[in-house]
């Protein structure tokens, strides 16, 4: 019998730039962790052609490959998008739908790191780019701002996630997206596609900024403003700038989106909202469209930036921790299966499985991504927080291994499925 616990607690993150995606509100789930692999990406000099060359064949699911960097454009002062070069051998497999996002890894003064991004280009596109923005203490986001060349190689994991939408051309659909600052950039995505293949649908945006400086992808938007003039609007709130209007003066949360659905906008004629920014925004844009009329499930959201605490893998363990001591749990991945021991030392599956050699997928560390999903086979596990499972994965057995403690010596968990 397969039984998943899942409980509520708050849990705290590192600064991420990007984590996946939610289309309920807060469940939860767990944690996760990973042992270094190679990544060219600061001084440190590429591995010899033939493993680099071994790496790009026969493409898995969660394999890393080496892309090189096409293009870096300053978007802001502090933000850039960078376009990775794809070689027509993957470019099958780096297909992606509007909203998804890319495993980054890199070794950033010694230490590798890795980070999701979301996809801003358009699948139309025939490019692959990402934005990022540089976070406060931010080591990945920092390094790709100031250090990444173009001609540098980092190893990117295959397009992830469950956030976004695909476009129909035969769908007629009036859309709404909100974002603040970096969590334009799934949203960028979604806008392009939707309007340039559903040619009766709308889009109306909400966009949240410091300043306009700090506006990304700018021209971007105007231009799409430009190309379908009757079928996109865009909305900009500055918070440390004056506008001539009170109403798009401060951030955007409950207050703002309840004085503009009352004056420009009437929420409920939206078909489907997309939110993208800070977990605050976001649950205070989730409330006010729900009251507004838009039903839960037709708000999708995406955390950036969670704030969650860092010390999340620390509140995965609760109880008595000489419950769990020597547990094993049997893991299949890549068509290979072993097993680890986990003891009181390890926070979550993720985290003994790591420590034990086991190169699992991974990126956030914080119940937010996915990149760690995989499904409970037998057995029963706790599992703490989760920000990306949707309702059907938690029925059909998925977990999030950085979250997830098992309950017993029967646990068997699959990442092929």
């Amino acid at each position: 019998m397969i039984i998943l616990n899942v409980f509520n607690e708050g849990a705290e993150m590192d600064t991420l730039h990007r984590m996946q995606s939610q289309n309920s509100q807060l469940q939860n789930s767990q944690s996760l962790n990973l042992p270094p692999q190679r990544m060219i990406a600061d001084n440190s000099q590429p591995q010899d052609s033939e493993q680099h060359a071994s790496q790009k064949k026969g493409p898995h699911r969660y394999g890393f490959h080496w892309l090189k960097i096409a293009a870096i454009e300053r978007e802001t002062p502090d933000a850039v998008a960078v376009t990775l070069h794809v070689p027509d051998e993957l470019k099958d497999d780096f297909c992606y739908h509007p909203g998804q996002h890319l495993t980054l890894k890199a070794r950033v003064n010694g230490e590798e790191l890795r980070r999701c991004y979301s996809i801003c280009s358009s699948p139309s596109d025939n490019v692959l780019q990402i934005g990022v923005k540089a976070i406060d203490q931010g080591r990945f986001s920092t390094f790709i701002n100031q250090q990444l060349k173009v001609g540098d190689e980092l190893e990117v994991m295959l397009p992830q996630g469950h956030f976004g939408h695909h476009p129909d051309a035969a769908q007629q659909g009036h859309y709404l997206a909100i974002a603040a600052g970096s969590g334009i950039t799934p949203i960028l995505s979604i806008v392009k596609s939707t309007l340039a293949l559903e040619a009766d649908s709308t889009f109306t945006l909400i966009y949240g900024n410091r300043t306009s400086r700090s506006v990304m992808f700018k021209e971007a938007l105007a231009d799409l403003k430009n190309r379908y003039l009757s079928r996109f609007q865009v909305l900009y709130l500055f918070s440390q700038e004056p506008t001539d209007s009170p109403l798009f003066n401060g951030r955007i949360d409950d207050e703002h989106l309840h004085r503009i659905g009352k004056t420009l906008l009437h929420f409920a004629q939206f078909d489907e909202a997309f939110l993208c920014g800070p977990e605050t925004m976001l649950d205070e844009a989730h409330s006010a469209l729900v009251r507004s009329g838009i039903p839960a499930q037709h708000i999708h959201s995406e955390r950036f930036n969670t704030g969650l605490a860092q010390k999340a893998a620390m509140r995965l363990r609760s109880g008595d921790l000489a419950e769990r001591s020597e547990t094993r749990v049997e893991i299949h991945l890549d068509g290979r299966t072993f097993n680890i021991t986990m003891n009181a030392e390890d926070d979550s599956i993720l985290d003994a499985a790591l420590r034990q050699g086991a190169d699992l997928p991974y990126a956030c560390k914080g119940g937010v991504c996915a990149t760690c999903k995989c499904q409970l086979k037998s057995g029963e596990v706790d599992m703490r927080i989760n920000y990306s499972l949707e309702p059907d994965q938690l029925a059909a057995g998925y977990i999030l291994s950085c979250q997830s403690w098992p309950k017993g010596n029967d646990v068997v968990v699959d990442f092929d499925v």
